[in-house]
């Protein structure tokens, strides 16, 4: 019986169960490699867990969402970039940033990305910034020692707000007060006389900067800071058109990740 026929047949078995086997190489080495990264798929799924969890015990998720490659492609384009009339110096530091605004904005149910709006309008990411009595990337006022886990030590609570996740996780569970404070209205004056009402999270950022009419050392008015909460609002759309970002159903609780945003995270941190 002739079975030369059958050597074609045989060879592209093999090939194909050769080709077969690479690919499941391939896929079980990304998959270890994302996991060691500093963002991981282990770190994805840990903050996508925090997310619906924070939706099951009652937090209000924000309207849209962005994925960790998200985050860092927005930080690294404010590094760059100015985006009304602020950028983000966080220098070598920028990963780190991104992940500390991702873990806390997921705990306090906050856009990331309008998380970094604020923090940009706050410092510009300056670690070391200080104003008075407010210190840190999210100028955090030691009125507040005492409170958030803060030393009731002036001393002690500046140099833990000096810290920078300690600083972001403080800066998110004010901004989140503030939304539940004011999230129904309050009409802002400020130092023009503006009568506007702010709802929401418009609202919560006018909180976090104060609803009355500041002034410099000097005892000038700060009028500048009337218009606190339209730049920030108008910067987070401009970040958010620079990233790839989605849209999700808050009623969900689920944050649905980008397919483009998580080969981002295996191939930027995954070597």
């Amino acid at each position: 019986m002739n079975n030369r026929g059958d050597i074609p047949i045989t060879l592209l078995v093999i090939e194909i169960l050769c080709i077969f086997t690479l690919a499941l190489v391939s896929f079980y080495s990304s998959d270890i490699n994302a996991r060691n990264s500093f963002v991981g798929i282990g770190q994805v799924q840990k903050l996508n867990a925090q997310i619906e969890q924070n939706y099951f015990y009652g937090n209000v998720l924000p309207a849209s969402y962005i994925s960790g490659g998200d985050i860092y492609s927005a930080i690294n384009h404010a590094k760059t970039n100015v985006v009304v009339k602020r950028k983000c110096n966080c220098g070598d530091s920028c990963e780190a940033y991104a992940i500390f605004v991702l873990e806390s904005s997921a705990k306090y149910g906050i856009e990331p990305i309008l998380f970094l709006a604020l923090m940009m309008q706050e410092t510009q990411c300056n670690s070391r910034a200080y104003s008075g009595s407010s210190f840190g990337l999210m100028q955090i006022n030691l009125m507040h020692c005492g409170k958030y886990g803060l030393s009731e030590n002036r001393d002690t609570c500046r140099n833990q707000l000096l810290n920078v996740q300690t600083n972001i996780d403080v800066g998110a569970r004010i901004l989140r007060e503030s939304y539940d404070a004011y999230k129904n209205g309050r009409v802002f004056q400020g130092c023009s006389n503006r009568n506007i009402l702010y709802t929401e999270w418009e609202a919560a950022l006018r909180g976090y900067n104060g609803w009355g009419c500041g002034t410099d050392s000097a005892g000038n008015l700060l009028y500048a800071q009337d218009n606190f909460v339209e730049e920030i609002m108008e910067r987070t759309e401009l970040l958010k058109k620079s990233v790839n970002y989605i849209e999700t159903n808050s009623s969900s609780g689920f944050l649905w990740w980008k397919k483009e945003s998580f080969i981002f995270s295996v191939e930027y941190f995954g070597e």
